[in-house]
């Protein structure tokens, strides 16, 4: 089992347009995504963007939060095409009075079923050397999860900055010789 984890912050996001559906007619539909972004302003427009090639017609964010979630855990089994909220209570003696504090944590987590996101949640866990309990898994309703990729960007930025700088060179073609 394979999973990758993506920490940022998170914003929910509920979108509203029509969709063409199967038998060929549109039908108006609300759907739920997860999109990585640094404001609200950047998640509405990646949303957008994102939604603009699966909805025919206007799409518009009926609403927009800040997810209660940091980490996003992905599963690569391409089977895994469901989306759980996972809540975490780490256990934590409190030294004082000798009492268990809990701590909850929550993380969005990819499974093909509960039982795989109760597995994918295990595996994640595993190297913590706090005591835990999982206090929930809720499926969601997220259709998918929209990554913002910096890396793919600033290498492409990198790369087009490269070849501005490149001058060309004696013999080859755009060359010319300063008198």
């Amino acid at each position: 089992m394979a999973l990758n984890c993506k920490s940022s912050t998170w914003f929910e996001a509920k979108i509203k347009s029509e969709k063409q559906m199967e038998d060929g007619l549109t039908k108006p539909v609300k759907e739920d995504y997860v999109v990585d972004a640094f404001t609200f302003t950047e998640a509405e427009t990646r949303i957008l963007e994102e939604a603009s090639a699966y909805y025919s017609g206007a799409i518009s964010v009926e609403s927009l939060k800040i997810a209660s979630f940091k980490e996003v855990f992905f599963d690569e089994d391409p089977a895994a095409d469901k989306w759980y909220k996972v809540k975490i209570q780490m256990i934590i003696p409190d030294e004082k009075t000798g009492k268990e504090k809990r701590t909850n944590i929550n993380y969005l987590v990819q499974g093909a079923s509960t039982q795989a996101a109760f597995d994918n949640t295990k595996e994640i866990m595993k190297g913590s050397l706090i005591d835990y309990v999982i206090a929930a898994i809720t499926e969601t309703n997220f259709l998918d999860v929209v990554v913002y990729d910096d890396l793919d960007k600033i290498t492409a930025k990198k790369e087009e900055q490269k070849e501005e700088k490149e001058e060309p060179v004696s013999g080859e073609e755009g060359f010319e010789p300063l008198d």
